[in-house]
């Protein structure tokens, strides 16, 4: 009898441990996501900040070429004048040359994530159809970019140099489906798992979740490929966006 009582008590004690630590990493769990969330919409806003940017610096700069412009026309020696104004050209198609499409969040999202890239010595090769990616919510569209690229990011991040680095991103609308495909380079012999190599597994495992959640909010789909011949692994992404 005692002994019953005992094994109870005991297994009631391990209950109530499990019960806490599941409530703890419940916890810990919304405490990333929230600071995830977070952090994206402080992406989301830099991107705005950036955008606004961008958009008031090209405008300045066509207006002082029109100025330049009439100012050639009107006054004698126009050569220092015409001087500035090819200056000026090439900085304005500077500006220009790395519009990825007219959708200005994708755009600079990929901007960014070419920055990166380059940054770290990995190939980025980017198409996207030109028009504007309507029907989802510009935060979900950012949380979704952000994080399939960094994953690919990450991915390469694992081959070493001297190996084949490379990401390549595709995106378009076809109706109301939107879909997304980033194909990258693994590491030779690299047992793709999707579970994270980082430090931090947990923010990945959040990171994974936005993916997800993102999708089933706008009833879409994904679907994970490697091509173990081509050492590439590819994510594919549906939206409905109607």
């Amino acid at each position: 009898m005692v002994i019953g009582i005992i094994i109870l008590a005991v297994l009631l004690a391990l209950l109530l441990v499990v019960k806490v630590m599941k409530t703890r990493q419940m916890e810990q769990e919304n405490q990333m996501m929230q600071s995830q969330m977070e952090a994206m919409e402080e992406f989301y806003k830099a991107i705005q900040s950036r955008i606004e940017a961008t958009r008031r610096y090209r405008h300045d700069l066509a207006k002082h070429i029109q100025t330049l412009e009439f100012l050639m026309e009107k006054y004698s020696q126009p050569e220092q004048i015409r001087e500035c104004i090819e200056d000026m050209k090439s900085e304005y198609e500077t500006v220009r040359k790395d519009v990825w499409c007219r959708d200005d969040l994708v755009d600079s999202i990929c901007s960014i994530k070419d920055e990166q890239c380059r940054e770290q010595q990995i190939p980025l090769e980017i198409q996207i159809s030109e028009m504007f990616y309507s029907g989802i919510q510009e935060l979900d569209m950012a949380a979704l970019l952000h994080n399939l690229l960094d994953n690919a990011i990450e991915a390469n991040l694992r081959i070493p140099k001297e190996e084949k680095r490379g990401i390549w991103f595709q995106m378009k609308r076809e109706g109301d489906e939107i879909i997304l495909q980033v194909d990258n380079q693994i590491r030779q012999g690299e047992k793709v798992d999707f579970i994270t190599k980082k430090k931090h597994k947990e923010e990945h495992g959040i990171g994974m979740q936005i993916i997800s959640s993102v999708v089933e909010k706008y009833h879409g789909k994904k679907t994970y490929t490697v091509d173990e011949e081509t050492g590439k692994m590819r994510v594919e992404v549906v939206l409905q966006a109607g």
